[in-house]
């Protein structure tokens, strides 16, 4: 992973902090999850982690970026768990899954989430569990006013409506973690 962590520093990728990286993964492992969606690969960091966490683990991730995606194709073959990830090279609202998954992770396009969530809520296993990250989103959506790119006061709104979103739906329900990026974790009423 250091190998990971220095090419994302030296490239400007965006990862999970690691107080998040390392909570995710707890938070899978936890779960007894066993397969897992991620909406935003990169460079396959969280996907590879993830394979680690159970031998039977099955991946399924969603990147539309060409560089990121031919990166993240190299460091899965380095990894040699090919055979537990299937990357699917397209934009996350227009790919085509099937089956469902015990763990969906939204970590791609910030003002996408709602839609993401909408999208691939039905591919969720009864007791599965939806983590999205970036909730804080560097502290502005607690502090919109310190910052004035007009672009990035509209994503974080977006954010904040998501996390407003999920707060009120009827058969789920979300827990908000102050860590990293900040995190939700969201899973079936029961």
């Amino acid at each position: 992973m250091d190998t990971l962590n220095q090419y994302a520093k030296e490239h400007d990728v965006p990862i999970l902090q690691e107080a998040g990286f390392e909570f995710v993964l707890k938070t899978i492992k936890e779960e007894g999850c066993q397969s897992f969606l991620e909406l935003g690969t990169a460079i396959a960091k969280t996907s590879i982690a993830v394979t680690q966490i159970h031998p039977d683990m099955k991946v399924v991730t969603i990147e539309r970026d060409q560089t990121m995606i031919e990166q993240a194709k190299k460091n899965i073959s380095k990894a040699g768990v090919g055979n537990q990830i299937t990357l699917i090279e397209a934009d996350a609202l227009e790919a085509e899954v099937e089956g469902v998954f015990d763990c969906i992770f939204i970590d791609a396009a910030k003002a996408q989430y709602r839609r993401f969530f909408e999208k691939y809520c039905p591919h969720l296993s009864a007791n599965g569990i939806i983590i999205s990250d970036n909730m804080n989103f560097h502290g502005l959506v607690a502090h919109p006013e310190r910052t004035n790119n007009r672009n990035t006061r509209q994503l974080v709104r977006k954010l904040k409506q998501y996390g407003d979103y999920l707060s009120q739906l009827d058969e789920f329900q979300t827990t908000f973690y102050d860590i990293g990026d900040g995190i939700a974790v969201t899973r079936r009423k029961v």
